[in-house]
This record gives structure tokens, sequence and C-alpha cells, in this order.
């Protein structure tokens, strides 16, 4: 079983046939990935403790925003692609205080000719402030780890809609 840090963004599928990678790179769109790096940037903080429930601040929100990003790509994708929230609840640790729910969010896109073989492209959605238990104080984490978050997401947007896998 494959089994994933806290807080990522994991999207499984097969990669491009070679011929069709530069297709494919053409598509990508990096003012795209800006404007995801900088949305993810506007919620302030996304430390792991921040608020779950705030629709615009905290780990929650941006979770939730994630979330709805990915069902619109998987809307497009023909059914191919599916999405779903994968929570736990951390117990008292070294970072985590108090029992904390933790949620993975996880687009699935399934290839045509090998279904089951699986690839992951994963970004981590949390970030954290200077002091990693200050979980009120901004820490808008662009580069860690909203742009590796963007470049999932984009990456999913490309490849909900193309066929691949079919040799």
């Amino acid at each position: 079983m494959l089994r994933q840090p806290a807080d990522h963004v994991v999207v499984a599928g097969p990669p491009p046939v070679p011929g069709e990678l530069t297709a494919l790179l053409r598509e990508i769109d990096r003012d795209r990935i800006e404007a995801t790096v900088r949305r993810l940037a506007a919620f302030g903080t996304r430390h792991t403790l921040s608020d779950q429930n705030d629709p615009v601040r905290g780990i929650g929100a941006a979770r939730d925003w994630i979330h709805a990003q990915l069902a619109g790509y998987a809307a497009a994708s023909g059914g191919r692609m599916t999405v779903e929230l994968q929570s736990y609840v951390q117990q008292p640790a070294s970072r985590i205080p108090t029992a904390t729910t933790i949620t993975n969010v996880v687009a699935t896109l399934r290839g045509d000719t090998t279904p089951d073989r699986v690839y992951v492209i994963t970004g981590h959605y949390d970030s954290r402030a200077t002091d990693v238990m200050d979980a009120v104080s901004d820490a808008p984490g662009a580069d860690d780890d909203a742009s590796g978050v963007a470049v999932v997401l984009e990456l999913a947007r490309v490849l909900a809609t193309r066929r691949c896998g079919s040799g």
C-alpha cells in the first residue's frame, strides 16, 4: 500500500507516450502556475495546526480550494480521474501538541492500457512560520510548497483531458 506523508496533494496516473511529451509541455501554463502559487499564499497560513473550518484562511480553506480545483479537472476527464480527501487523526507528537486531523487531497487518473500502473506526483500544501509551532502568524509558503502544489495542479489539469498510456 502506498502511503503519503501528511498534507500532500497526490496525482497518480500514467505518463504520456514519449511522442506526445512536446505537445503536452506546450499546454503547461506558467501564468496559471503563478496564479495558483499566489492563491495558495493568499490563505495567509497553511500551518497544519491552523483553522480547518474557516473558508478564507488556514489549512482547511487551502485544502477545500485544492480539492475543488482537482474536482473540476476530474469533471473534464471523462470519468478517468477521481478526487478524494484522505484524513486521519495525528496523535500528539513533537510538532503536533494536540490530536489533529490531517488531510491529504488525492486525485487518481487512470490510464487506458495499464490502469493499474501507478505514477505519483506530489507536493505538500501545508506551510510553517519561522516558529514551527506558530499556527496563527502568516506563513504563505510560496516556495514551501505552494510552488510544488501549483505544478501538481497544472499537470492534473493538462493530463485530465488527455488519453494517456494508449500506446
